[in-house]
């Protein structure tokens, strides 16, 4: 049986601060960081998942921002590290959070997003910003077929490279909401 949404290894027991990695609260938009990179291979709770029949799972981070960050594919087996538990070939994808999480973590900051019409806004932003980057290296590249060799490629942002990736299909879109009309 395979869990579409996990947060084991990133949220692990026992809860001790420094093993915490669930969310990382401090931006609404934090499409560059990895879940995989916060996962503790030796969390007690993916041998309790097993116990249970989970044999795959896709591990998310948290719902606090708008753009959480990429998920990964794992196998539930164990090994010391991240790269021996991904499962080959598989896509990642992105969390995205809609409703009162992204609301709450960033309105107790004094911060946007507070309302419903701040998140629709930031994932507008988030989007275009997105577009104009991947349109950036489009030209890029065809400048370098082309063969001019003054060709400078963008500079690289690892949070708009992750959401032009998602906008081309080739990282999937998690979306955790509360409400039906949340759903982009």
């Amino acid at each position: 049986m395979g869990n579409v949404h996990s947060h084991l290894g990133v949220g692990p027991a026992p809860g001790l601060a420094a093993l915490e990695g669930t969310n990382e609260a401090t931006d609404p938009n934090t499409a560059e960081v990895w879940a995989e990179h916060s996962i503790w291979p030796q969390d007690l709770q993916f041998s309790h998942a097993l116990a249970g029949g989970v044999t795959s799972m896709q591990v998310l981070p948290g719902s606090a921002n708008l753009f959480g960050g990429r998920s990964v594919i794992l196998k539930n087996v164990w090994s010391r590290s991240v790269q021996g538990m991904k499962f080959p070939g598989a896509k990642y994808g992105m969390k995205m959070s809609g409703g009162e999480n992204p609301m709450r973590v960033c309105g107790e900051k004094n911060r946007t997003p507070s309302t419903h019409m701040a998140n629709f806004a930031g994932y507008r932003a988030g989007w275009i910003k997105a577009l104009e980057y991947q349109y950036e290296w489009d030209q890029f590249t065809a400048k370098r077929k082309q063969g001019d060799p003054a060709a400078k490629p963008p500079k690289r942002d690892l949070e708009l490279e992750t959401l032009a990736a998602a906008l081309r299909g080739d990282i999937l879109l998690q979306m955790h909401c509360y409400r039906a009309d949340e759903m982009m």
